[in-house]
């Protein structure tokens, strides 16, 4: 079966996923890896216009939705769209890992719109983002139109709708909130906390790969 991954805002496939080793892990155990780049992300189309991200979900779900029933992991806003996704019924899912991800989703967008051309140099949220996107080789004007799309959040009736095996994974000391209040939410969903992580380490954190992995049964 294969596994899709969606990776994070100001991120992409290759950032996200590559260094840590989640690719390799995932192939050499025989699976095949649907990667995917958030629109105006990594080497999806960019485009610095709100509008053009009105339906990330469809956009997202149309790169794997012929493949059957998949497994995928998802990572901060990658996992908010894996769950719309699902919660839309625009793809079939076996089993679904989200990370970095809480009930903070059900009250504000993932990420917010940072400043392009005169950042606040005292926002160190805004500061993180922006070395992420460079790092990431992404334009920030995309990324800000990205954040700032139309759409409401997921709402606790949404979330009910998702009937597939879903995994909560999130850090002690991330802001997101609770894993288990999320999965609280979720017919057939379990929360895990790993112990010290933060936002921005939990995907090469190898307590949080291990509890991925395993519930892939990789």
């Amino acid at each position: 079966m294969p596994v899709v991954l969606v990776h994070g805002f100001a991120s992409s496939s290759a950032h996200g996923w590559g260094p840590a080793g989640w690719l390799e892990m995932l192939r050499e155990a025989g699976r095949e890896v649907i990667a995917i780049d958030l629109p105006g992300h990594g080497t999806a189309p960019r485009s610095t216009d709100p509008a053009d991200y009105a339906d990330v979900a469809a956009t997202v779900a149309a790169a794997f939705v012929d493949c059957g029933p998949v497994d995928a992991v998802g990572f901060s806003a990658g996992a908010r769209v894996l769950l719309e996704i699902a919660a839309r019924g625009l793809a079939s899912f076996e089993r679904l890992a989200v990370m970095g991800i809480g009930p903070s989703m059900l009250e504000a967008r993932e990420a917010a719109p940072f400043a392009i051309d005169n950042p606040d140099p005292t926002d160190v949220r805004a500061r993180l983002f922006r070395g992420l996107a460079k790092n990431a080789g992404n334009d920030p004007a995309p990324l800000a139109a990205f954040a700032a799309r139309p759409g409401p959040p997921l709402t606790a009736v949404e979330l009910a709708a998702i009937t597939c095996e879903v995994l909560v994974v999130t850090g002690e000391r991330d802001p997101v909130g609770d894993p288990e209040a999320l999965a609280a939410l979720l017919p057939n969903a379990t929360g895990v906390l790993i112990d010290r992580a933060d936002h921005f380490s939990l995907q090469s954190n190898m307590r949080a790969m291990a509890a991925v992995l395993g519930f892939l049964g990789v």
